[in-house]
């Protein structure tokens, strides 16, 4: 899948906005990122990414390198040291680009892809806001897999009725490398749509996942699952369990 750049803009900051907009004003820095994520492997060491500020001000930019986990509770990271990151710190003038490179540190081959992320994170202006007003740091996570050869995902797909009626469905990944899963729907007997889920997310080597759909009248035996990834499409049978 060609990965293009894409704008984070941050929620929070419009929420907050319009809900201070009788006491003041919140402002929140604007920076774009390409590509949005990086994929290296023992012949590519190295990567490059291009930062862009949208904004009319200058802006600081420090970088947070992880290490990248799944379990029950979602993601998680921790501090790492085997990536590196130049500059790590650095400011870009309004309108302005800075690139950013990234290299692997020489480690050995464990036959399984390794999952990063680059947190770039804004760091606030010190200057006093003119007014009452809040800032707010931006704060964008880019992934960055360092592949093995040959590894692949190997996704399991299963279905289960909750005590209230709702679907669940579960993947598993039993692979050596991750599957980014962009959507999916579910139907069932004669193709009747029993739901469908939107927005990306990462299933990463020997993890499983979770999703629950809405209750459906005596949905139960043969559902089939189809979506999109960035492997291409993939299809499942799963068999649903009569409650």
């Amino acid at each position: 899948m060609r990965m293009t750049a894409i704008r984070w803009r941050s929620r929070l900051a419009l929420a907050l906005a319009a809900w201070l907009a009788a006491a003041g004003s919140a402002a929140a820095g604007s920076f774009s990122l390409a590509p949005i994520r990086l994929e290296m492997d023992r012949a590519t060491k190295t990567g490059v990414l291009t930062l862009h500020n949208d904004a009319e001000l200058p802006v600081t930019i420090q970088i947070d390198t992880v290490a990248w986990t799944q379990g029950e509770d979602g993601d998680r990271y921790a501090p790492s040291h085997d990536l590196i990151v130049t500059p790590p710190v650095f400011v870009v003038p309004a309108k302005g680009e800075q690139i950013v490179r990234v290299a692997r540190r020489a480690t050995a081959d464990v036959g399984a892809e390794l999952p990063y992320r680059l947190f770039f994170q804004e760091v606030p202006d010190s200057t006093p806001q003119s007014g009452t007003g809040l800032k707010i740091a931006l704060r964008v996570g880019i992934p960055v897999f360092i592949v093995a050869a040959g590894a692949t995902p190997d996704v399991r797909w299963s279905a289960a009725t909750d005590a209230k009626g709702a679907i669940e469905i579960s993947a598993t990944n039993s692979g050596r490398a991750h599957l980014q899963i962009s959507d999916f729907e579910v139907t069932g007997a004669g193709g009747a749509a029993l739901g469908a889920v939107s927005g990306s997310r990462y299933l990463l080597p020997g993890t499983t996942t979770h999703w629950t759909l809405p209750a459906a009248a005596a949905a139960s035996g043969a559902l089939k699952i189809h979506g999109h990834g960035d492997h291409g499409e993939f299809s499942a049978d799963v068999d649903l369990p009569a409650r």
